[in-house]
């Protein structure tokens, strides 16, 4: 399936694929006169704490990492939605020589939406850590986790929205299609499943210090939160817990409306303004979800009528 799509793809851009590839070789040369350059540099720790943050969008990743970054002392540096395999400091840096920009820190987070873990955690990309991110003392993995009847509820109202203001929606045009996610072989539900079999431990992808995060209990339980943090070795304090995030234009429902007292948001109902949707109903369309969503949620009242 792989090949066959690739060869479809050549076939219809075969300028746009030639010029990928020749930049993929220049990259990946120029990650290996880094190597041979560079050791001393690679091989120094200049980020004392390193989180990798994965969640799917509107998930509340960037509630959850504004929250963590008020319990980090120090200094931080936060990367927001990386695409995998790349070297993320390349183009800011494309004319340095002498020497590769890493800065220490004391925090270093940085985050990853709507990827597969499989893609996320693969082999190659993880090799090139150090050279991409810089050698770290103490790696955690935070996976984020909400429950899919609000989840599915602002990625369609998110999509609503665009389409209000007439954005390319296309099948092929996953940044403003929050009913689609990167890999075009998986639906949101398909995602969605993968996640919480990765929070229950029926997969094992995330082997960095994992921390899986309910966000429905993060929003809500004090004592929730104040094991994350301590999971994560930082001193509690719980700022930035009323916060909207300003990143994706803040609530899919209000948007910056709530900003400096985020825990007045209805976030655990947002699924009833939808409920009768078409579109949103035809999301339920795996029973798995149900089940998943049982075992990490507990019952949602009123959401049966889901089932198709």
């Amino acid at each position: 399936m792989v090949q066959k799509s690739l060869i479809v793809k050549t076939l219809k851009s075969p300028n746009k694929v030639f010029h990928q590839g020749q930049g993929f070789f220049k990259d990946n040369l120029k990650d290996l006169i880094i190597i041979i350059t560079q050791q001393n540099i690679l091989a120094e720790i200049v980020n004392q704490k390193e989180i990798r943050v994965l969640g799917m969008r509107r998930t509340g990743n960037h509630a959850i990492i504004n929250w963590i970054q008020g319990q980090q002392t120090g200094k931080i540096e936060f990367w927001n939605d990386l695409k995998i395999n790349r070297n993320a400091l390349r183009q800011k840096y494309e004319n340095l020589r002498e020497s590769y920009p890493f800065v220490k820190k004391d925090c270093f987070i940085r985050s990853y939406e709507d990827y597969t873990l499989q893609e996320i955690t693969n082999w190659i990309f993880e090799s090139k850590h150090d050279l991409y991110f810089g050698k770290s003392g103490t790696r955690y993995d935070v996976l984020i986790i909400r429950d899919p009847f609000n989840l599915f509820a602002s990625r369609l109202k998110n999509r609503l929205q665009k389409e209000k203001n007439n954005l390319d929606l296309g099948k092929s045009s996953y940044g403003n299609n929050f009913l689609s996610v990167i890999n075009p072989n998986q639906t949101v539900a398909d995602l969605w499943i993968d996640y919480t079999k990765e929070y229950l431990g029926e997969t094992n992808y995330l082997k960095q210090n994992k921390i899986c995060i309910n966000y429905n209990q993060w929003f809500t339980n004090v004592e929730y939160r104040r094991n994350i943090a301590e999971k994560l070795q930082m001193e509690f304090s719980d700022a930035g817990i009323n916060k909207v995030a300003g990143q994706g234009g803040g609530s899919s429902f209000e948007g910056k409306q709530f900003d400096g007292k985020a825990k007045s948001m209805d976030v655990l109902n947002r699924w009833q303004k939808v409920a009768d949707n078409p579109r949103y109903r035809e999301l339920f369309n795996n029973q798995k979800i149900f089940e998943y969503s049982e075992r990490i949620f507990g019952n949602t009242p009123g959401t049966e009528s889901l089932m198709n």
